[in-house]
This record gives C-alpha cells, structure tokens and sequence, in this order.
C-alpha cells in the first residue's frame, strides 16, 4: 500500500495549473488528488481555474461542455492511474524481491 503524503493547501493551490497541464508525476499527483478529495477550498480553487482555463479554450473554439462532469472525470480516471501506477510498482517490488530470494537460493543449492 502507498504511503500518504500530505500536502498543505497553499501547495495544492499553487500545483493546480501543473495538474491541468497534466505535468506532476505519480507521488505528487496521488497526494494532489488526496488533498483536493479532503478538501472542500482546495476542491472548489480546482474547479474555478478548470471552468477558466478549459472553459476558455472551449469558448474559444464554439464547443459545448459540461466542465464540472469532465472535472469530475478527470479526477476519477486520475486517480485510477496512480492506483495503476501504484499496483505496478508494488507488483515491480514483488518480482525483485522473488528474483533476488530465487538466486540466493540457487546460490545455496550450488553450495551445497
């Protein structure tokens, strides 16, 4: 299981436009995705600079949307690829640690 790492909100804040972006790796990006879930303030500055900065370039382009369903989206399938992330590397950890327990005990085997 990941370890939880906290973020203070003035973090979180100032790593929303990176979140847009799409431009934090797996360990920011799962303690920004905890925080705004347990953050009500923090939730609602996410969703203010999304329906700016999204909502902008639809404008822009004579689309329509639904900003806060695909806000909403977009916080499930991110949270969805840390799990991901964070299975396959759990799953990476799993395999070396039978690799390395398999090779010493064919050092043993040979020893013997």
């Amino acid at each position: 299981m990941a370890v939880r790492e906290e973020m203070p909100c003035k973090q979180a804040e100032k790593r929303i436009p990176a979140f847009l972006r799409d431009d934090m790796d797996r360990r920011e990006r799962r303690a920004f995705l905890y925080h705004v879930d347990h953050c009500p303030s923090c939730l609602e500055e996410l969703s203010i600079q999304f329906l700016v900065t999204v909502g902008m370039q639809r404008l822009e382009n004579g689309d329509t949307f639904d900003l806060n369903r695909e806000l909403k989206c977009r916080l499930e399938m991110e949270k969805k690829h840390v799990r991901v992330l964070d299975s396959l590397q759990s799953g990476l950890f799993a395999t070396e640690a039978i690799s390395l327990l398999l090779g010493f005990l064919t050092l043993l085997v040979v020893a013997v």
